[in-house]
């Protein structure tokens, strides 16, 4: 039997509404590894790690992005994100560049966030949680081993979770890196290429 379930860095309400409409039953990752969603019951659940000081940590980080970041126009935060921060590039700028942006506005505490680049935005996240932790978390909620789930990634955060599990496989536009890691690439990019490789593990 196969459950397709979400690992991804989207918002709470995206997860939610995209795991209703795929029918999704086990817990789904969000916020790179921020949280679980668990459909059954609809409730969130922030990851252990997040805390008050986190949390005061993450307010106080997003404050100097706007004025470092936002305010020069270089960037513009994605809403909805509850303990993580995902910046997009404003036009003119790129996710390279965002991201360096971001580094430089955060430095000296690197010990408190990461910062990563996706293929098209720039995330923010708490020490010690990406989505390597959030699929660690999954198997021990649901005690489905990691050698017996498949990842799907087209960036290079993706790496930190298809690393543990037993299977991966990524669309036809997924970064180089992703691509010289995976065991198998569809000939379509992003939804198709999903739809074709759920394909062929199903078969």
């Amino acid at each position: 039997m196969s459950a397709v379930t979400l690992c991804t860095g989207r918002q709470e309400p995206y997860v939610e509404v995209l795991m209703e409409a795929i029918g999704a039953y086990l817990p789904g990752i969000y916020e790179n590894g921020c949280g679980l969603y668990l459909p059954g019951s609809y409730r969130f659940i922030e990851h252990p790690l997040i805390t008050v000081a986190v949390r005061d940590a993450l307010t106080a980080a997003k404050a100097t992005l706007y004025h470092q970041v936002v305010t020069p126009g270089l960037g513009y935060f994605q809403p909805g994100k509850e303990v993580s921060l995902t910046l997009y590039p404003s036009p003119g700028t790129s996710v390279r560049f965002l991201r360096q942006a971001v580094a430089e506005a955060l430095s000296g505490h690197e010990k408190l966030f990461r910062v990563q680049a996706s293929v098209s935005c720039v995330d923010v996240t708490p020490a010690g949680i990406d989505k390597g932790t959030g699929v660690r978390w999954l198997s021990k909620e649901t005690g489905i081993p990691l050698v017996d789930m498949g990842g799907i990634g087209d960036s290079a955060s993706d790496l930190t979770f298809m690393r543990l599990v037993g299977h991966s496989a990524a669309p036809a536009n997924a970064v180089a890196e992703v691509k010289a890691f995976v065991e198998y690439i569809a000939p379509y990019e992003d939804g198709d290429g999903v739809v074709d490789i759920l394909r062929r593990w199903c078969d």
